[in-house]
């Protein structure tokens, strides 16, 4: 016993002495730094180098810390997936004592669509389906040249006839200098309209239709810039000129739909839009944050004297809180500040965003708020397999997740548009549940049957993220 004792003794001694130098080892692991010697590309055969390490967090000869290389390495992944111009990411590095090589493996997309269009002209997909009306379909071809000349350049021709008709140029480099800050762009389109919205009738937007005439016609011309000082924030710069013409039986239906009986409006737009988002995913995030301020103001007295004033704002958080099971949240405001009564400047719920279950609705106003919560189970992580019989990597190599989704809704609308119509000046809200798959090229199936204010209930059909988009 007394021999035991005395080596237990010797032992509690030993480390007791060995115990410091245990930690500050410990520590000096922790906190060792290290230089990132090079940067090794992989699979970028048409994106050109520097497009590539502008989205990484960290650059050859930077000193960081060993311990923080993992989160450096998950967002500079989650930066060049969010670029959309790559199916695949991978990241691996080596240490040679106080050196890093970094190995980054790419499998780009297609980037060349040209395809023939075939599309409704409804505000959304559910609205389609509930009124079925054939004959308000376009067609046209559409080409989209994504990461033209390998330098993540935007290029869209668009020619679109049927129900509607429009002319579409498209252009956009996002770096237009050598500190890859500055980007510019410009967008001409000419539309004509065969029937227009004139007026809001039991929440319903109703429409003038004129078969041997357009019903309204406009050119628009924008020349926009935008400055990225920093990874997660942008701002831009735009200036629109708008030439806007409608029959003169539209204004018989509402004198209003511009300013004073006006059928014809030339007017100027000046808009600033800032954006952070520091998100892991722009098309179905899980987690991160984003902020989305925008100002414009349309007309300036140089060629009307009437004008709009608008201002919209999103906020939306994402955080996981375990490793299946997370949570989002946005909201979204806008005022819409007229010189005086416009329908034309006025559209509030139910064009661009809306309250799930309540797709069929439609509201203009001067001010408005969404807000959408989701809470999401992942049930089957995300998946990669090949498509034996497609060859190209490109489409052959498919990634799929499936997401359980429960979600609750809330809105409201500040209208003079009272008449007849229920949703103006009501807090509204809706909830539901839905399934959500989540493949490649951003494409996001959402399936779901939601209940909303009025008791009405339904199954929907949407593609993109159950989230607040501008």
């Amino acid at each position: 016993m007394c021999s035991f004792n005395h080596l237990k003794k010797q032992l509690i001694f030993i480390l007791l002495i060995l115990t410091p130098f245990l930690i500050h080892s410990q520590v000096q692991s922790e906190y060792k730094k290290i230089i990132i010697n090079r940067i090794l590309l992989e699979g970028n055969k048409q994106t050109k180098k520097d497009i590539i390490l502008r989205e990484l967090v960290f650059k050859p000869g930077d000193e960081i810390i060993l311990s923080e290389l993992p989160e450096k390495i998950s967002r500079s992944r989650e930066n060049l997936l969010n670029t959309s111009l790559f199916n695949f990411v991978t990241i691996n590095y080596l240490t040679d004592n106080n050196k890093l090589d970094i190995y980054i493996e790419m499998q780009e997309r297609w980037y060349v669509w040209p395809y023939p269009v075939l599309e409704h002209a409804d505000r959304n997909f559910s609205s389609f389906l509930k009124n079925q009306e054939w004959s308000r379909i376009d067609y046209g071809l559409y080409m989209l040249i994504n990461n033209f000349r390998g330098r993540k350049e935007i290029l869209k021709l668009k020619t679109i006839f049927g129900y509607n008709n429009e002319l579409n140029i498209y252009y956009y480099n996002p770096y237009i200098d050598k500190s890859q800050a500055i980007g510019a762009g410009v967008d001409v389109r000419y539309i004509r309209n065969h029937e227009v919205p004139y007026t809001i009738y039991n929440d319903e937007l109703k429409y003038l239709k004129l078969t041997d005439q357009y019903a309204r016609e406009k050119l628009q011309i924008s020349n926009f810039y935008t400055f990225r000082p920093q990874l997660n924030t942008h701002h831009l710069i735009n200036i629109k000129y708008s030439n806007i013409n409608i029959e003169d039986s539209v204004l018989l239906l509402n004198g209003n739909y511009f300013f004073d009986k006006n059928s014809k409006m030339d007017f100027f737009t000046l808009g600033y839009v800032y954006n952070y988002d520091n998100r892991d995913s722009k098309i179905y995030p899980l987690k991160g944050f984003r902020f989305h301020f925008a100002i414009h103001r349309n007309g300036f007295g140089i060629l009307t004297s009437n004008g709009n004033f608008n201002i919209k704002t999103i906020i939306e958080e994402n955080y996981p809180f375990t490793k299946r099971f997370f949570i989002n949240t946005s909201l979204e405001g806008q005022v819409n500040l007229n010189d005086k009564s416009s329908f034309y400047f006025s559209e509030a719920i139910g064009y661009d965003n809306y309250l799930r279950g309540m797709e069929y609705y439609v509201s203009n106003g001067s001010i408005f708020y969404i807000s959408k919560t989701n809470f999401k189970l992942e049930i089957i992580p995300q998946k990669n397999f090949n498509i034996k019989f497609i060859r190209s990597d490109k489409f052959g190599k498919v990634h799929f997740a499936l997401y359980s989704n429960i979600f609750f809704d809330t809105g409201y609308v500040d209208s003079d548009y009272t008449q007849y119509n229920s949703i103006t000046n009501e807090f509204l809200y809706s909830g539901g549940i839905g399934i959500d798959l989540v493949t490649y090229y951003d494409k996001v199936l959402r399936i779901e049957y939601s209940l909303n204010k009025f008791g009405e209930h339904g199954i929907f059909f949407h593609l993109g993220a159950p989230i607040i988009e501008d």
